[in-house]
């Protein structure tokens, strides 16, 4: 704890504010070098919540504790003149309380045993095991990780300003606040500044009009960078300064990854461009689909990159931004990339290939692969009993009956197909579709097809089968950025729907660094918490109290990679 202490008073420099409201920093320098041993032991005082002559006594037994704070070990100082140097203002009383509780977590981590009156009020490792989580306490560990979050992508994302300029107003945070806010409320800007204000939040509230002309010279382009640069930042903050960090093994090779489209509704003109017809739906008639890869499977299902669809053709061009970004930008080993039926076109395939990543695609029933479904589902068409079992609905003894059966996976070396002109075709299995799927027993097929160049005698198909089935939890991750991040947008300017839907995938993935580091930090299992609470969190966070550790990567190292238009 006294270690905890005396760090503080040297790192006062560089560390960040207090949550209370109090000029730490002044107020530190106002203390005179006798005076410095006496503050780090109040602050011991208050931590240990001992009285003056309980300090008085440590300070007499422990020759190393009295000899750290700076005090004479041979001669420490008794309890009266402990009190005649305790005499501090308000502003100062206040930081000490928030110092010494800070120290209280910090001897938490390092499993120090705490006196009795502190463990009767729940302190100590075995007591805060036990205890339940207040959601104060929650709330507060949530808002503390945005910050870490927050801290390292904030610089990214500050449409190049200079934060050092007089004009210079609106810190990154505020801008993730807002949308923060927008999210949660469901709101528009222009709505939403005006509910932002009411709340009387620390973040500085951005005008509606004054993200709009941010925006206006904006381009595609220039988000897709912001988005690049903010993501390569928080996962280097992962694995470069937390080097003992869980995420470490969630993203180290193979990595699986997911390639996919989704569409975004929007209330405007449908007849742009950009957009793809829907059904009218909640006052909506059409949507924006975008393309997004992801992190399949792990702990950790980070989006990657998104960008936003302007024909079929676009395609293999994303993902082969994408694929540069994860090998260059990110520094990231992929192994395999799933893919729907929607995205097979010969630049995704080529673009794969020349990376030297396998691929697994979902075949649309036509041509060969007609051909290869039929053949599958004659060698396995339902016995007289399962059809029988299946009319009296007796649904636990039809799965028993199809596992049991245990069917011949089928193969095909090459398929042809449309236009493409590749010299060297993909190979193709049929994977019986697990009866306890859901929606199973109602499709038309009872196997589905899948294209590959991996060699079909050398894998185990049948789990090649089940790991493209991890991939629905992509469409899971995908969904929480649309629903839960994603702020309402009437523009039909892409650079503004780009803009929304990166901020979306911003909050989705300062989510994932949450999700990823909460359990951890408050030493509790399985901690239950909401997308609602990380953005009431959110809102709550003070943009002069995120630590300003942009430093950790440095984009001009990896301009050739994060160039969008490079080859």
């Amino acid at each position: 704890m006294h270690q905890f202490v005396d760090d503080a008073y040297l790192a006062v420099d560089e560390a960040p504010s207090l949550d209370a409201d109090v000029p730490l920093q002044l107020l530190l320098w106002r203390l005179d070098d006798p005076e410095i041993p006496f503050w780090k032991a109040y602050v011991i005082k208050k931590a240990r919540d001992a009285s003056c002559r309980k300090m008085a006594s440590l300070l007499a037994e422990n020759y190393v504790l009295a000899d750290q704070l700076g005090f004479n070990p041979d001669d420490p100082p008794s309890h009266t003149t402990l009190s005649r140097h305790w005499r501090y203002d308000d502003d100062m009383e206040i930081a000490v309380d928030e110092i010494a509780l800070r120290a209280r977590y910090a001897a938490l981590w390092t499993g120090a045993d705490f006196p009795q009156s502190l463990r009767d009020d729940g302190w100590g490792h075995d007591e805060v095991l036990a205890a339940e989580l207040e959601l104060d306490e929650k709330m507060t560990a949530i808002q503390h990780l945005v910050e870490e979050a927050v801290g390292v992508m904030s610089p990214h994302l500050s449409f190049g300003r200079d934060p050092d300029a007089p004009a210079f107003k609106l810190p990154p945070m505020a801008f993730i606040t807002f949308f923060a806010h927008l999210a949660l409320e469901g709101s528009y800007a222009n709505t939403g500044q005006r509910t932002m204000e009411w709340l009387d939040l620390p973040s500085p509230v951005p005008n509606a009009d004054t993200v709009q002309k941010y925006l206006r010279d904006v381009t595609v382009e220039d988000v897709d960078q912001m988005f690049t640069h903010a993501t390569a930042a928080l996962l280097r903050q992962e694995v470069e300064t937390n080097p003992n960090d869980p995420l470490q093994e969630a993203l180290q090779p193979p990595l699986h990854l997911a390639y996919d489209t989704t569409k975004i509704p929007w209330y405007g003109n449908e007849a742009t461009e950009w957009t793809s017809g829907i059904l009218p739906r909640d006052n909506t008639a059409s949507a924006w689909v975008f393309a997004v890869l992801s992190v399949v499977g792990r702990e950790m299902s980070y989006i990657l990159g998104a960008l936003p669809l302007k024909e079929p053709s676009e395609i293999g061009d994303h993902l082969k931004r994408f694929l540069r970004r994860v090998i260059g930008t990110y520094d990231l080993d992929v192994e395999r990339v799933y893919l729907d039926s929607e995205l097979y076109t010969e630049k995704a395939v080529t673009t794969l290939r020349n990376a030297n990543i396998d691929y697994l695609i979902q075949a649309k029933d036509v041509g060969d692969i007609s051909d290869l479904l039929d053949a599958a589902e004659a060698e396995t068409s339902p016995t007289d009993d399962i059809e029988s079992l299946a009319q009296a609905e007796d649904a636990d003894a039809v799965d028993d009956l199809l596992e049991a059966e245990n069917p011949e996976i089928k193969t095909i070396d090459t398929v042809s197909f449309g236009d493409f002109n590749e010299a060297t075709k993909p190979s193709a299995f049929a994977w019986p579709i697990p009866p306890k799927e859901v929606g199973a027993r109602n499709r038309s097929r009872k196997h589905e097809a899948f294209l590959t160049d991996m060699d079909l005698e050398a894998n185990d198909l049948e789990q090649l089968g089940r790991e493209f089935r991890k991939r629905w939890g992509v469409e899971t991750s995908i969904r929480q950025a649309k629903r839960r991040f994603h702020a309402r947008c009437k523009s039909k300017k892409p650079n503004v729907r780009a803009f929304y839907f990166m901020m979306a995938a911003v909050l989705y993935n300062i989510s994932q660094y949450v999700d990823n580091r909460l359990e951890e930090r408050l030493h509790i299992d399985e901690i239950e918490w909401t997308s609602e609470e990380l953005l009431h969190a959110i809102r709550e966070v003070d943009p002069e109290k995120v630590p300003d550790w942009g430093g950790v990567y440095d984009p001009e190292a990896d301009a050739g990679w994060t160039n969008i238009r490079g080859a």
